[in-house]
């Protein structure tokens, strides 16, 4: 398999990023906890979070200018439960929301165009599968006109307010990468959700 492992000099294991599995060593099998995090480039980062503070490690990590442009075959990867699916930023990223399923888990991907900045979500609150779009800018339901706070994925206006919906861990991936971890994954076409 072609993608990142890590070391573990402290039970001497071999780790696969993709799964976050110790493929090797002593706690081989033992599998971590993906948690919901978000990519996005240091000078969206910082536009929004103006007081943020960075460790100065010597010089060692430089935060340069944002990526302007992605390769087509890199891809935002999202594996739920026995299912898992591709969705190539660049065609993500001309829709900017995509209302999809993976598996039995309805997901809402967003993908920013200019910043670059992906989240993802379960599209439920309660017993409801909300449908999502954006208009000028902001993530509205159809259901209810419940306006989201694309970041925290927060109810900030109308009758859902101060409901949350809960984040879906990702990792981000060039396609051949992916499908070597999830050889059954369904890659996003467009033409869904």
């Amino acid at each position: 398999m072609r993608a990142m492992t890590w070391f573990d000099h402290e039970t001497g294991s071999v780790w696969s990023q993709p799964w976050g599995l110790a493929i090797d060593g002593d706690i081989a099998g033992t599998r971590l906890t993906l948690i919901p995090a978000g990519i996005m480039p240091w000078d969206a980062w910082l536009t929004d979070h103006p007081d943020t503070l960075v460790l100065d490690a010597g010089g060692r990590f430089l935060f340069g200018p944002s990526r302007k442009k992605f390769s087509s075959d890199f891809v935002i990867g999202i594996a739920l439960g026995e299912a898992a699916k591709a969705y190539p930023f660049v065609l993500a990223s001309k829709k900017e929301i995509v209302n999809d399923r993976i598996g039995t888990f309805p997901v809402v991907v967003l993908a920013d165009p200019e910043t670059k900045a992906i989240r993802a979500f379960l599209r439920i609150v309660g017993q409801d599968e909300l449908v999502f779009t954006l208009q000028g800018g902001t993530l509205v339901d159809q259901q209810t006109g419940s306006t989201w706070d694309i970041d925290r994925g927060i109810a900030v206006d109308g009758p859902l307010t101060g409901e949350v919906l809960q984040r879906v861990p990702y990792i981000t991936s060039f396609d051949w990468a992916w499908e070597d971890f999830y050889p059954h994954t369904e890659f996003y076409r467009g033409d869904q959700g």
